[in-house]
């Protein structure tokens, strides 16, 4: 298991890095088959920027991908987006979405994947942040030029878990979620 230190720690890094890169982020309005992009419900997001980097948790590799849009906002309260991929490097293949809580009481020897995806990044009126909670979904794990990517096929519900500066306005409960090729 990773202490709680460790992932107050996580936490605090990937906040800072989504600040720096959801300045003048938005969405560019096509759908999951552009490599980089991902889709919540009616949304569609291309990704502008992107980080990654690996940390030794506990004698195990984690590896987290962070995302974000860039551009004009073109989807009202919804534009701009953001996305933050947690997994213990086990390579490419197949791995299992799990909540962000049975991530953290995980064995690092599983090939599990967290996912978070925040919406309204680009506005000045809040955004919410949303994550898995539950279920049996696999997500495609790839390494193209020395840089990890995840492709989510079959559609995942992701709940609402954040409401940031009051959230979006009319933000659902959930959202169906996919992506292609994200990193």
């Amino acid at each position: 298991p990773i202490s709680m230190h460790t992932v107050k720690k996580l936490y605090t890094v990937s906040a800072l890095l989504i600040a720096m890169m959801s300045c003048s982020k938005s969405d560019s309005g096509s759908g999951t088959t552009l490599e980089g992009s991902w889709k919540m419900g009616t949304y569609s997001y291309t990704r502008g920027a992107s980080s990654q980097g690996s940390s030794n948790v506990s004698g195990a590799t984690l590896h987290i991908i962070q995302t974000t849009t860039a551009g004009a906002p073109t989807q009202g309260v919804f534009s701009g987006s953001a996305l933050t991929v947690k997994f213990f490097d086990q390579g490419p293949g197949e791995y299992t979405l799990v909540s962000e809580t049975a991530f953290t009481a995980a064995n690092a020897a599983n090939k599990i994947l967290s996912i978070d995806c925040s919406i309204g990044t680009a506005t000045a009126t809040g955004s919410t942040l949303y994550s898995y909670a539950s279920g049996t979904a696999k997500a495609q794990v790839t390494k193209v030029n020395n840089q990890y990517r995840v492709t989510i096929d079959n559609e995942i519900t992701l709940n609402k878990k954040l409401d940031v500066n009051g959230g979006v306005a009319g933000a659902l409960a959930s959202y169906g979620f996919t992506c292609k090729s994200v990193y």
